[in-house]
């Protein structure tokens, strides 16, 4: 049985800080309202405009309209039970320091993807471009059976379950892996054993033989 105690000792996602340990926790579910919050608005998204075939424009003005309603509900009951003027006007929502971090991190990640795929592309060794290569035309294939919209929520519900799932049986994982793997070392080995070394015995005898065939013709050449 493996070794999994290293395992539990360096896990598979590192501790991070900022936006992207946020992110991280979001990912992992360790903020489960915003995790299902990412969750029902995807799902929301996909089936408005993939299932129903909901117009933007229509749903985003039905949003703004919903928005304006409640915002004008909710000062007209303030002034009536409180008796005192809602401060939405001063309130800030948006701060400046949250738009400069998600910047910084949506840059951040493009520079590190484009960075990644020029490294592949010219270091030089051709299986890792021909995996680049493989692995683009089966995100081609895999964008010529489903639209855009439907494979970003598909990418959104992987992101949001897999990792978590990963992490949760980090050690059956491993385990199924490393039997996987040994099983397929020993398949190789059978094959290599019953199938390639037969057929290598048969190619050398086929070659003695028509070595020693190409010999005796020579020596009845030399006889006559």
């Amino acid at each position: 049985m493996p070794d999994t105690s290293e395992s539990s000792t360096t896990p598979f996602f590192p501790s991070a800080t900022g936006p992207a340990a946020r992110l991280g926790d979001i990912i992992l579910w360790r903020r489960p309202l915003w995790s299902a919050l990412v969750v029902t608005v995807a799902t929301a998204t996909w089936v408005l405009f993939d299932v129903y075939k909901f117009n933007f424009v229509t749903v985003v003005a039905w949003i703004g309209m919903a928005v304006v309603t409640s915002l004008y509900l909710y000062g007209h009951l303030v002034r009536l039970f409180r008796k005192e003027e809602p401060d939405l006007m001063d309130r800030q929502f948006v701060r400046e320091k949250r738009v400069v971090e998600a910047a910084r991190s949506v840059g951040s990640g493009i520079e590190l993807a484009v960075g990644c795929l020029v490294r592949m592309s010219t270091n030089g060794d051709w299986r890792v471009l021909t995996h680049l290569v493989v692995e683009l035309g089966f995100l081609a294939y895999l964008g010529s059976l489903v639209d855009f919209l439907t494979l970003v929520y598909l990418g959104v519900v992987m992101v949001m379950t897999l990792p978590l799932a990963y992490k949760t049986n980090e050690r059956k994982i491993l385990n199924a892996a490393m039997q996987a793997q040994k099983k397929g070392m020993e398949f190789l080995y059978m094959v290599d054993e019953k199938v390639v070394r037969r057929l290598k015995g048969k190619v050398v005898a086929v070659a003695s033989m028509n070595e020693d065939n190409h010999s005796k013709d020579q020596k009845e050449e030399k006889v006559e």
